[in-house]
């Protein structure tokens, strides 16, 4: 992945390089811990009845984990504006692009901490409540639980915040074609597609291929992304006006 090597790299480019790969490292550490003490995500199709004590029993410390899960999608705020601001040029085009990718990308990180707030805040008041409630109160918990999953987690998180998500890479994608930077443009759209594939897992398993795939991708290319943020020339007035980020250097995939 060809870039620039230079010592010129704007702050705001190095600052949205640091919040990408420190977000998509915090993805991954999370995500593991939970998978190990909470069975994450395969508990997010259980019911209200095996959930809500499993989630009671992580303790403060898992809650701990939830909140940061949830606070950690706000870094793509700065990330993205950082990014907008290294791949703008003159041409018009391009900026519209650039400042649909900002947009998608500020949606997505809402949706997305929207959407896993639920456990530390929603959820959690449920499971507290569940050991002490009787049956007719927990069928309504049941229901509220549910409910919260659905739309909080499946619909806006999930689907909105990632169908938002991937459409900001694709933009950017289009952008950094424009620029010259191909193999990280290619590396952007697959991730795009894959993504915008794997969001329908919870309307058919059929795709479920793509959204394992994605779950490698995403990191990666974040970490790739990043990378090239912090190592490239982000100004555009100081950008040439062919072949941006052209070097020897490589990033790792």
């Amino acid at each position: 992945m060809r870039i620039i090597s230079t010592s010129t790299t704007a702050p705001a480019a190095r600052l949205a390089g640091a919040m990408y790969i420190g977000a998509s490292v915090g993805f991954l550490l999370v995500f593991s811990w939970l998978a190990a003490n909470f069975g994450y995500p395969d508990v997010l199709d259980g019911e209200a009845k095996d959930v809500l004590p499993a989630l009671r029993a992580l303790g403060n410390h898992g809650r701990a984990v939830w909140a940061i899960y949830a606070i950690l999608p706000l870094a793509l705020l700065p990330a993205a504006a950082g990014a907008a601001d290294a791949l703008r040029t003159d041409d018009l085009r391009n900026e519209a692009v650039v400042r649909l990718g900002l947009l998608l990308q500020g949606v997505a990180a809402l949706c997305m901490t929207l959407g896993l707030a639920r456990w530390s805040t929603a959820q959690w008041t449920l499971a507290n409540a569940w050991p002490h409630a009787n049956e007719a109160q927990r069928a309504a918990m049941a229901i509220t639980f549910d409910a919260l999953n659905a739309y909080l987690g499946n619909g806006i998180g999930e689907f909105v915040g990632e169908f938002a998500l991937y459409g900001s890479f694709a933009a950017f994608a289009i952008a950094l074609y424009r620029l010259e930077v191909r193999l990280l443009a290619a590396f952007a759209g697959v991730t795009a597609i894959a993504g915008w594939i794997g969001m329908f897992r919870n309307v058919t398993p059929m795709v479920q291929p793509a959204a394992d795939v994605t779950n490698v991708l995403l990191p990666l290319f974040l970490i790739a992304f990043g990378v090239a943020l912090i190592r490239g020339r982000t100004a555009s007035r100081d950008w040439p006006r062919r072949a941006p980020f052209a070097s020897s250097a490589t990033v790792p995939r």
